[in-house]
């Protein structure tokens, strides 16, 4: 094949997919992400599902409430009898770090969950008390975002570092995010060099101009075991009142 040929072949090869390339930076990935609409209140239901290493799965359902991107968040359980009642409550504070708490009604009293105990077990399941709250948004500015790659789609590649005055557990992030929905799909979890966890994120659901995700997805590394949300029963733009979010409404 002549040499000019061969070019002309590989330039138009790679002059669509340039053209299907929104974004250029893992800044402006994250930035777009950040940018989409997202309800000013919003309820859900939710229903969790538990499996451990071994197999043995159980499964929990609860409710949620949420405004203002994710500053302010309740989940109330609702089942099993075992744990109906309980409570987490995340509100984000002046300086944009959130105060976690739970009520455990055995116990009939609200407890702050404080430094360390951030990545404990969110009742059981492979999703940390700061996984929970940071599912809502509100995290990105914490880190410094790369973009390592354009796969088909496109779906960009974004490595995210921690930025040294910031407080997140994890210090590295890997995501594929689809142009289309700029929801992630994958999120990597790592600390300390060591992949800790999975989420993925394979369902989704379009209400009202606001893309949900309805189907997510963490994986232990460790263990093998496995946590799986779904979310329905979407109520958008809700008129949520503000002592929803208070330790009294956590309680009831």
């Amino acid at each position: 094949m002549p040499r000019s040929l061969a070019l002309t072949l590989l330039l138009a090869a790679a002059f669509p997919l340039a053209l299907a390339q929104t974004y250029s930076t893992g800044q402006e990935v994250m930035d777009a992400v950040d940018a989409q609409p997202s309800p000013a209140g919003l309820v859900a239901s939710i229903t969790m599902s538990i499996t451990t290493g071994s197999g043995q799965t159980l499964t929990r359902s609860m409710q949620t409430w949420t405004v203002d991107d994710g500053a302010k968040q309740v989940v109330k359980f609702t089942a099993p009898a075992d744990i109906e009642g309980s409570g987490f409550l995340s509100v984000e504070k002046p300086d944009g770090s959130k105060e976690n708490m739970i009520y455990l009604p055995a116990l009939d009293r609200v407890r702050r969950i404080a430094g360390s105990q951030e990545q404990d077990s969110f009742f059981g399941s492979d999703f940390s008390y700061e996984d929970i709250s940071g599912l809502s948004g509100g995290t990105h500015d914490d880190y410094l975002h790369e973009l390592l790659g354009v796969e088909d789609g496109p779906v960009y590649v974004v490595e995210s570092t921690r930025k040294p005055d910031a407080n997140p557990s994890y210090d590295r992030l890997v995501m594929r995010i689809p142009e289309d929905t700029l929801i992630p799909t994958r999120i990597e979890f790592y600390r300390a060099g060591e992949l800790l966890k999975v989420m993925t994120i394979d369902g989704t659901t379009l209400i009202d101009g606001y893309v949900l995700p309805t189907h997510l997805t963490m994986t232990t590394e460790a263990t093998g075991s496995s946590t799986t949300i779904q979310e329905s029963d979407f109520s958008v733009d809700a008129d949520i009142p503000d002592d929803v979010f208070t330790e009294r409404f956590l309680k009831r």
